[in-house]
């Protein structure tokens, strides 16, 4: 059945737009079972906010250029595609993008209205924080420097604060800036000159000065054509402007709190090695839909794995940006459709949630900042809110942000399932995702890990010439052949087929009632929240011996249980005392250093580190770099020992794999890291 006759609401009706991973519009966002909602959970009794933390993903974007570019490469899909007569509008489509240079990535205006009605909201559920005068040191703003999640800021300022009048500006008399206009009278005159329309004026807040009042008066109807232009000015604007704010952010390549999955080699690393094997895993998946699509499109050659993809990410474009299924969603089932959003879901908990630990724990800058934010609201007793200690602090970043964040809190932690097809001693047997990838660290160089899974996979492709593999996922023969990399066009191309990790099997079941959802976890402008909460002195909080401090943890606008943490005040609140214990071991200051490589210190010079900032340690135990790979700014390139860099970690500038130089990576190089 199409998808076309599925956009709907209905209970039980299967609706494309709540199935598009992290390509879903807050709109259409999966709300946490159970959780209420913040507007309908009252504050806890006796208590008063006085500090909001939130971070926020950016809105609803275009495609990346790099999308873009896969999007417009269907053309030649569709033109060789026969049934029209299904498919109508085949005959007619065109690439949607001629210009990817200034549109790619940006925030559209759906994205722009998420943001400014996710703070309206907020502002209206606590006048008492948001209603205070905005100050820069009251309500710090901070963004990466990403031009779209610049823009989401600026767009939840505009509905957070209320907009705000001008005060009347005294007449500017100054010939030489604001100039006499032509005269009022014709034929001008002694007379005439003497009653002129300034060009200017008004005062800032758009109100007539008297001066230009009196002219108005003294001479009705006597205005040129000309002059008309300038009796515009008088016109009162209907409207305030909103609040001016002011906004920090450090450099993409150097921001630890924001994007530390930039600043951490080992990372990026660890990243690179898992989009190899992932890929191929992931075109497997899409291989398998070859067929039916082919049957679909009447095509009169063979589709390509990577243009199901290119089908999918178009599906998402028309799906998510525009609500239309009647197009390219049209060609995937439901059940396909349920299919690829597993497969895109995968691949976001491999790489930047529960598939590895450095997924998650490299967000402990950021938790650490909450930590401090709410410690430093609490420790000013007594004080109003906002007088001592900021309001509120606004951070906006990405996807890549907030899924670690998340993660590291303990957030939408998958229960692990069981092999598929396997028996019961399998089971037993079996090791989770995260314990098969530590095989890594087991291994001299990625050389010689490189040299193991070449075997395993030549040996995978001689039984998949006997038959086909059984297991889900999987594609027998076909997958084979198919390079191990993913279709995206900002990841390098790499020779190397490498399978997944031995003993891997994917943490979430392809179940549609699982918990683990992009379009729940990280819907564009996804946000969490911590709230704090003051106890009012002499209530009946005060009199029980409640808490001082609560903290309500807040994600897209639901109320959730801080993991770990008992339950406080309404329920769902947890006290600050327990709450810091409780992050206190996931948010050391040094974290960073150590799952990274720190740029001093002894144990870097043990371990004779050469400009990789400690990648080699994630795969070499006995402290010998590895010379597989050595990193510059933008990526890691291969071959030679790192000397290149000088040896004292300084990288030459220039750009590796289509950058655009060092610490200015652009559309394609922004694209594959940050969403």
């Amino acid at each position: 059945m199409a998808l076309a006759a599925m956009l709907s609401r209905g209970a039980g009706v299967f609706d494309v737009r709540r199935h598009l991973g992290t390509k879903t519009r807050y709109a259409y966002r999966l709300a946490v079972p159970g959780a209420p909602s913040i507007y309908k959970h009252p504050d806890p009794e006796g208590y008063e906010p006085v500090h909001l933390w939130l971070m926020a993903r950016h809105g609803t974007r275009w495609p990346t250029s790099d999308r873009m570019t896969q999007i417009n490469s269907l053309e030649r899909l569709f033109q060789d595609s026969r049934n029209t007569a299904d498919h109508p509008w085949l005959a007619n489509w065109t690439a949607p993008f001629p210009d990817v240079g200034f549109l790619g990535g940006e925030l559209h205006p759906i994205g722009a209205d998420e943001l400014w009605g996710l703070a309206y909201r907020l502002r209206k559920r606590l006048p008492s924080l948001a209603g205070l005068d905005y100050l820069p040191k009251r309500f710090p703003v901070v963004s990466t420097q990403v031009a779209r999640t610049a823009a989401s800021a600026s767009a939840f300022t505009a509905g957070f604060f209320p907009e705000v009048g001008t005060a009347a500006d005294p007449a500017d008399d100054s010939p030489a800036v604001n100039p006499a206009a032509p005269s009022l009278a014709a034929g001008g005159g002694t007379d005439a000159a003497a009653e002129r329309l300034a060009v200017m004026d008004v005062d800032a807040a758009g109100r007539p000065r008297r001066s230009a009042l009196r002219s108005a008066d003294a001479a009705p109807g006597l205005l040129s054509a000309a002059d008309q232009l300038d009796a515009s000015l008088l016109e009162v604007p209907g409207m305030k402007r909103p609040q001016a704010v002011a906004m920090s952010m450090a450099p993409k390549a150097a921001d630890p709190l924001l994007r530390f999955f930039d600043v951490c080699p080992a990372y990026a690393q660890h990243d690179e090695y898992t989009e190899k094997w992932l890929g191929g895993w992931m075109q497997g998946n899409w291989s398998a839909l070859v067929p039916a699509l082919e049957r679909r499109l009447g095509l009169s050659r063979d589709m390509d794995p990577c243009e199901v993809e290119a089908l999918w990410q178009l599906c998402l474009l028309e799906a998510g940006l525009q609500g239309a299924g009647e197009r390219a969603c049209s060609l995937f089932t439901p059940q396909e459709a349920m299919q690829l959003e597993w497969v895109d879901d995968v691949h976001l908990l491999e790489t930047q949630s529960w598939g590895a630990d450095i997924n998650y724990r490299i967000a402990a800058p950021l938790l650490r900042d909450a930590a401090l934010s709410l410690r430093g609201a609490a420790a000013t007793a007594g004080s109003a809110p906002g007088s001592a200690a900021p309001a509120a602090r606004l951070l906006f970043a990405h996807c890549e942000t907030l899924v670690p964040l998340a993660t590291l809190m303990g957030l939408f932690r998958p229960p692990a399932p069981p092999p598929p097809d396997a028996s019961r001693a399998d089971i037993d047997a079996a090791v989770s995702a995260a314990a098969a990838q530590r095989h890594l660290q087991q291994v001299d160089t990625l050389e010689d890990l490189h040299m193991i899974v070449s075997d395993l996979h030549r040996l995978n492709d001689q039984d998949s010439r006997k038959g086909p593999q059984g297991g889900k996922g999987g594609s027998g023969g076909r997958l084979g052949s198919e390079d191990s990399h993913s279709c995206y066009p900002g990841r390098p191309v790499d020779p190397d087929v490498v399978p997944p990790p031995e003993g891997w099997y994917p943490m979430i079941p392809n179940d549609d009632s699982r918990l683990f959802k992009g379009s729940r976890l990280a819907p564009y402008a996804a946000n969490m929240a911590l709230l704090l909460y003051r106890r009012k002195d002499g209530g009946p909080a005060a009199a029980s011996g409640s808490p001082q401090h609560l903290v309500r943890l807040l994600y897209n606008e639901q109320v959730l249980r801080i993991p770990g943490c008992s339950a406080s005040g309404s329920g769902s609140d947890c006290d600050l005392d327990e709450f810091l214990e409780l992050m206190e071991g996931k948010m050391d200051a040094d974290t960073l250093d150590r799952l990274c490589g720190g740029t001093a210190g002894a144990a870097r010079a043990a371990a004779g580190l050469r400009g990789d900032g400690g990648a080699s340690l994630m795969f070499d135990r006995k402290g010998v770099p590895s010379k597989s790979l050595r990193h510059r700014t933008g990526g890691f390139v291969r071959g030679g020992d790192g000397s290149s860099s000088g040896g004292d970690g300084k990288v030459a500038e220039g750009s590796v794999g289509g950058g655009s130089g060092a610490g200015g990576q652009q559309a394609a190089g922004d694209a594959v890291t940050a969403s």
